[in-house]
């Protein structure tokens, strides 16, 4: 296995080159829903924030803030062995970033910068909102035999053993 140091660089980096995340969330009644939406990442923070339309079902269910599960995945193109794709998934707490404050505008900035000019269309709109994501834990997936658990800033391998351990559980 990788120090942690080469894990988290690993982690970063395929944050750093991937636009959109995959949503996991819960309508009222605890029925999931499967979405993909734009992201930044504030990488002193650790904290994910996504724009999103109203009018889409994960809106509403972001906005109950209910735990959402997101998970980030290298590009099908690029991988050596398309079911070893390295990907990163977190259960995240959410909150709102309102429209009319100073970090909603410094992430709009943002938002711009990594997709362009589309970004200023869609905040244009009334229904879009922008909803911050902060991971409570995770797992990295680095190829075949080679996962992570994340919590705050421990990286710690899963072998053999830790999957032997949940499966008792």
């Amino acid at each position: 296995m990788e120090s942690t140091e080469v894990v988290a660089a690993e982690i970063n980096n395929l944050i750093a080159n991937t636009q959109t995340m995959t949503l996991a969330t819960l309508d009222s009644a605890g029925v999931p829903e499967a979405s993909m939406a734009p992201f930044i990442y504030d990488l002193e923070t650790h904290q994910f924030y996504t724009a999103v339309s109203g009018l889409s079902p994960h809106t509403a269910h972001l906005a109950a803030k209910k735990p959402t599960g997101i998970m980030i995945i290298a590009d099908e193109q690029g991988a050596p062995q398309v079911l070893g794709r390295k990907r990163v998934s977190y259960t995240c707490s959410v909150h709102d970033i309102f429209r009319e404050t100073e970090i909603c505008h410094i992430l709009y900035e943002q938002f711009k910068s990594k997709f362009g000019g589309i970004m200023e269309l869609l905040f244009q709109l009334p229904d879009f909102r922008m909803f911050g994501l902060d991971p409570l834990s995770g797992r990295y997936i680095a190829g075949f035999g080679k996962a992570y658990t994340l919590k705050g800033d421990s990286i710690a391998p899963i072998g053999p053993d830790e999957i032997r351990r949940a499966a008792a559980s």
